[in-house]
């Protein structure tokens, strides 16, 4: 049963780079509180609830059941395995997520400052095995499911300044009601050198509503960065015209075809529009699973990696 006034915290180490989301004073424990006014925060099971507005201690109780509750289940029969053909293709048809955080733990590895990173929007850590060699991983979400290690509001960062060498935000950028505020309170929470990376979408059919807000462009993600001192030092466009066009096509038509509900009809249509969209995205001068523009790039593109950075000297 959850313990919703355990003292103790589950990564006691934390405690000292922890900050009040109100006044960004650091937090003493036992029981946790912010140091300049004396605010109390909730515990529950060692995962400190660091958010600006009061958490009543029913709620955490009621996040764990509806997280468990949503455990996936595979379907049976040919229903089963036009689910798993269609996992396993999207990667490469349209250079998903699966895709893209290798390639940014590789390019972002040789240039961390130091090991403390912390993945905003963590949820149930699809990736964590994949960013673990960035080092020590520290997981935030706004809501209270999976194994996270406290809650948190990317509007209100809760670590004190410079106490952090990275941030990561995969698919979390749109979710954000105001971006720029993010963008101000992960450059102040970076150490000098310190990056900001992930990955967003340019286009992307709705999703997590009410909470999706924005797409982002090339010049929007730099606009951003620029907007708090920070520099792009790498932005890569994920899928290209073709992949974007048919995206949109499935998202918005194929997906409510009253063939889809057949099992191995649909297991045939995953097989032909998957390998559709993987030979267009090859005939667009793409280079390995649609993961760089090579040549030619476009206006319109399904998403963006991006790595960015605070510069050394800058100020919080």
């Amino acid at each position: 049963m959850t313990s919703l006034h355990a003292p103790a915290l589950r990564r006691p180490e934390l405690l000292a780079c922890y900050a009040s989301p109100c006044c960004r004073a650091p937090l003493l424990d036992g029981p946790l509180r912010c140091s300049a006014c004396a605010r109390p925060f909730l515990v529950v099971d060692g995962r400190p609830a660091l958010l600006e507005q009061e958490v009543p201690p029913h709620v955490g109780v009621a996040l764990e059941t509806q997280a468990a509750s949503r455990q996936k289940k595979r379907r049976p029969g040919l229903g089963g395995l036009a689910d798993r053909f269609r996992e396993r293709t999207t990667a490469d048809a349209f250079a998903d997520d699966r895709a893209q955080v290798p390639l940014l733990v590789e390019r972002v590895r040789p240039l961390l400052p130091g090991p403390r990173v912390l993945e905003i929007g963590a949820g149930e850590q699809y990736y964590r095995d994949v960013l673990a060699p960035l080092g020590d991983l520290i997981a935030m979400d706004i809501s209270w499911y999976g194994p996270t290690d406290l809650l948190g509001d990317a509007h209100a960062i809760p670590f004190l300044d410079a106490s952090l060498d990275a941030i990561c935000v995969i698919e979390v950028l749109e979710h954000l009601a105001r971006p720029w505020v993010f963008f101000q309170e992960a450059a102040r929470v970076l150490r000098p050198g310190g990056l900001l990376f992930g990955v967003t979408p340019q286009y992307c059919p709705t999703h997590g509503y009410p909470h999706d807000y924005f797409r982002y462009t090339r010049g929007g993600l730099s606009s951003l960065a620029a907007s708090v001192g920070m520099e792009v030092l790498d932005a890569w466009p994920i899928g290209g015209q073709w992949a974007t066009l048919l995206r949109w096509y499935w998202a918005n038509h194929a997906r409510e075809s009253s063939l889809r509900r057949v099992p191995g009809v649909n297991l045939a249509y995953h097989a032909w529009f998957q390998g559709l969209v993987a030979l267009s995205d090859r005939l667009d001068s793409r280079e390995g699973r649609g993961q760089r523009v090579s040549g030619r790039e476009h206006d319109d593109h399904l998403g963006w990696s991006f790595v960015l950075r605070r510069p050394h000297g800058a100020g919080a």
